[in-house]
């Protein structure tokens, strides 16, 4: 088990180098689809995260408000404002806002916002000053290594377990990899059953590239806001 999970942790290293040798760390703000001034509503209405981002189920995820939470306030404020009206007649036909992600992480990683507001964490530390932004960006580092380099800061734990919990209980490794490539990230392939060489690799005699170990690490974010 301790020679699968150091595996696990260089195979994560090495796709987060590949990352981001091709995207950059922080992002622009997206265009939202209404223009939510934070700023606005936290300073002047008084309004905290919690308002809009109520904990869903167990708190491990956060709602994103839609049209029948904002209309508890603008059905008497702003009404005159265009982005008011789409929210109005959005909420009349029942039709979801649909917002455009800024903070996102793996499908495999297992983030609870309760847990990390239970420790002391706030909505800052992994999401920026929102209370002073108009439009939100990405303003913090979400990777593996910033992770744990808080959990270290904080006294928090920080083995592979923490984060990626449902891989060790079904003691299944990411990728299955040909040999030589593992070697390259100083991995055995005889070190976990379940690895084994890819056809490409059987068929061409060639290495797979490291970018596809990466491609799969960073999986398709939870569709869940």
């Amino acid at each position: 088990m301790q020679k699968f999970l150091l595996m696990l942790t260089v195979l994560f290293c090495a796709a987060g180098v590949l990352q981001a040798q091709n995207t950059d760390a922080l992002k622009p703000a997206p265009a939202q689809p209404i223009a939510f001034n934070h700023k606005l509503h936290i300073e002047t209405a008084k309004m905290s995260c919690n308002d809009c981002h109520e904990p869903r189920g167990t708190g491990m995820t956060v709602a994103m408000p839609q049209p029948p939470k904002c209309m508890r306030c603008h059905a008497t404020v702003a009404t005159d404002k265009p982005d008011i009206k789409r929210l109005a007649e959005a909420a009349k036909n029942e039709d979801p806002i649909l917002w455009v992600r800024v903070y996102r992480i793996p499908s495999f990683v297992s983030f609870s916002h309760k847990t990390h507001t239970d420790a002391g964490s706030t909505c800052e530390q992994c999401h920026g000053p929102v209370a002073e932004r108009t439009a939100i960006a990405q303003e913090k580092d979400t990777s593996m290594g910033s992770c744990i380099a808080c959990h270290q800061a904080k006294g928090a734990p920080s083995t592979c377990d923490t984060c990626h919990a449902i891989m060790s209980m079904n003691r299944g490794f990411p990728a299955n990899a040909e040999g030589a490539t593992l070697a390259r990230l100083g991995i055995h392939a005889t070190d976990h059953p379940t690895f084994k060489a890819t056809p490409e690799a059987k068929s061409t005699g060639g290495l797979p590239q490291l970018a596809a170990v990466a491609n799969f690490l960073f999986a398709p974010p939870l569709s869940v806001q």
